[in-house]
C-alpha cells in the first residue's frame, strides 16, 4: 500500500526570502518599534491639538505646515545620504528625533504644551527627519540582493503598517487612562521618545559599509551641484515622474487623516473609539501587505497603481458617508489595502530604476512628494471641512482622486504600460 504524499513544509525563508538575511531583519525589527513609537506620538498629537482648540482648521494646520521645512532639507538630505555614511546619519538623526519627543513630553507632564507649541515642534522634527528618511530608503536597498527586492519592500510595508495598528490603538488606551488625558499624553511622548532607541540599535549592529568611502568636505556649490543632477534624474524618467506625481495629486486632493479627531467626534467616540478608527487603515494595509509578500511579485505594476488609486477614491468617498463606527473602520482599511498595494509597487518601481549613486536623492525627492502629499492634504480636508462640512470635505477628495486616476491612465503612458520582471539571483 502506498503512502500519501504530503506537500513539502515551507519555511519562512522561502515565503519571505527577505528575512533570510540577518541585517535586514535587525534592520526592520528597529524599525518595527521606532515607527510604533512615532505612530502613538503623530494619532497623539493630532488629538491633542484638537482637544486644545476643537477647530479643523487647526487639525489640518498641524500636518501641512511640516510640508515648509520637507521642502526645505530633504534634497540636501538626500544628498547626504548619496555621498555620507548612511549608518552614521541614521544614528544622529534617531537621536534628535528621540530629543524633540523628550521635549513634547516634559511641556505636556508640565501642562505648558498648546496648539501652537505642540505644532512648532512637531515641525522642528522634521528637519531631521528629512536627513533621515533618503538614508534609510537607500540603506534598505543594500540589506538583501536585488532579486529579494521586491519581498523586501512588502515586509517592510507589513511591519510599517502593523505599526500603524499597534500605535493608534496604545493612543487611544494611554489617553483614555483613569490617570488623566494629560498623563497618557505624557506617556505617548515618552513612549516615542524611548522607541528611537531600537532602531539606534539596529543600525549600530550593522556593517560600517554604507558609503563610508565619500566622507571627503563637501562644498555648497557642489552640493547644489549633486541637488540639481538627481532633480534632474528623476524628472528625466518618466515612470519615476509618474509614479510621484499621482502619489502626490491623489494624496492631496483626498488626504482624511487630520479628520479622525473631529470625525470620532461626531460618531460620539471616545478616546478607545478614536485609537480604533485611527488604527483602521493600517489592519487593511497590513493584511494587503502580508498577502503580496507570499504572493509572486506582481508583473503589470503599472497598471495596478491606477487600479488602486481608483480604489482609494473610491472607498474614501465609502468612508465620508458611513454612518457609524463600523462601516467607517471597514471603509479605513480599504483604503490601507488600497494605499498598501500602491505603496510597495510604486517602492520597488523607484528602487529597481535607479542606479546607488543616485538613490539617496532619489529617495528624497520621493520623501517630498509621498509625504507633502498627505500632509497638504491634510491641510486641505481640515480647511475645506471648515467651510462645507466634515462628511462633505471627505467626499469631495475622494471624487477628486477618482479625477487624478483618469488624467493619468489617460496621459501616462509609461506608467500604464510598465511591467518589470526581476532577475533572479
Amino acid at each position: 500500500m502506498r503512502r500519501p504524499r504530503y506537500p513539502e513544509t515551507v519555511s519562512i525563508t522561502q515565503r519571505l526570502p527577505a528575512l533570510a538575511h540577518r541585517d535586514f531583519r535587525n534592520f526592520i525589527l528597529g524599525s518595527f518599534v521606532s515607527n510604533v513609537g512615532g505612530t502613538v506620538q503623530m494619532w497623539a498629537v493630532a488629538w491633542h491639538v484638537y482637544d486644545l482648540t476643537h477647530n479643523t482648521f487647526m487639525s489640518g494646520l498641524v500636518a501641512g505646515i511640516r510640508v515648509i521645512p520637507l521642502v526645505i532639507f530633504s534634497m540636501v538630505g538626500g544628498v547626504f545620504a548619496d555621498r555620507y555614511n548612511r549608518r552614521t546619519i541614521l544614528i544622529i538623526t534617531q537621536s534628535c528625533l528621540a530629543i524633540f519627543a523628550s521635549l513634547i513630553a516634559l511641556m505636556t507632564m508640565t501642562g505648558h504644551a498648546t496648539a501652537w507649541s505642540l505644532i512648532a515642534l512637531v515641525t522642528l522634527s522634521v528637519i531631521p527627519m528629512a536627513f533621515n528618511n533618503p538614508a534609510r530608503q537607500a540603506m534598505m536597498t543594500g540589506l538583501v540582493p536585488k532579486a529579494d527586492f521586491p519581498n523586501a519592500a512588502s515586509v517592510n510595508g507589513i511591519q510599517w503598517r502593523l505599526s500603524e495598528v499597534i500605535g493608534p490603538s496604545i493612543t487611544g488606551l494611554l489617553i483614555g487612562l483613569p490617570i488623566g488625558p494629560r498623563l497618557g499624553l505624557t506617556f505617548c511622548y515618552a513612549f516615542n521618545a524611548i522607541s528611537f532607541l531600537a532602531l539606534i540599535y539596529a543600525v549600530w549592529l550593522l556593517p560600517d559599509r554604507f558609503n563610508a568611502e565619500k566622507r571627503d568636505k563637501m562644498t555648497l556649490p557642489m552640493m547644489g551641484d549633486m541637488i540639481v543632477e538627481g532633480l534632474r534624474f528623476v524628472w528625466g524618467k518618466p515612470i519615476l515622474r509618474h509614479t510621484m506625481t499621482l502619489d502626490f495629486w491623489a494624496t492631496l486632493l483626498s488626504g482624511a487623516e487630520a479628520l479622525l479627531p473631529a470625525f470620532a467626534a461626531m460618531l460620539k467616540l471616545g478616546p478607545e473609539g478614536y485609537g480604533f478608527l485611527a488604527s483602521s487603515a493600517g489592519v487593511g494595509a497590513m493584511i494587503a501587505a502580508g498577502v503580496l509578500a507570499l504572493l509572486p511579485p506582481i508583473v503589470r505594476q503599472g497598471k495596478w497603481v491606477l487600479a488602486m488609486v481608483v480604489a482609494y477614491g473610491l472607498v474614501t468617498i465609502g468612508f465620508g458617508l458611513s454612518p457609524n463606527l463600523g462601516m467607517a473602520m471597514f471603509f479605513l482599511g480599504a483604503t490601507g489595502a488600497a494605499d498598501m498595494i500602491s505603496t510597495v509597487l510604486r517602492q520597488t518601481i523607484r528602487q529597481l530604476n535607479t542606479p546607488d549613486e543616485v538613490r539617496g536623492r532619489m529617495s528624497a525627492t520621493s520623501m517630498i512628494f509621498n509625504m507633502a502629499g498627505p500632509r497638504l492634504g491634510d491641510f486641505e480636508a481640515g480647511a475645506v471641512a471648515s467651510l462645507i462640512g466634515l462628511r462633505a470635505a471627505i467626499v469631495s477628495g475622494g471624487l477628486g482622486c477618482l479625477t487624478i486616476a483618469a488624467y493619468f491612465a489617460w496621459h501616462a503612458r509609461e506608467l500604464r504600460e510598465y511591467r518589470h520582471l526581476v532577475d533572479s539571483p
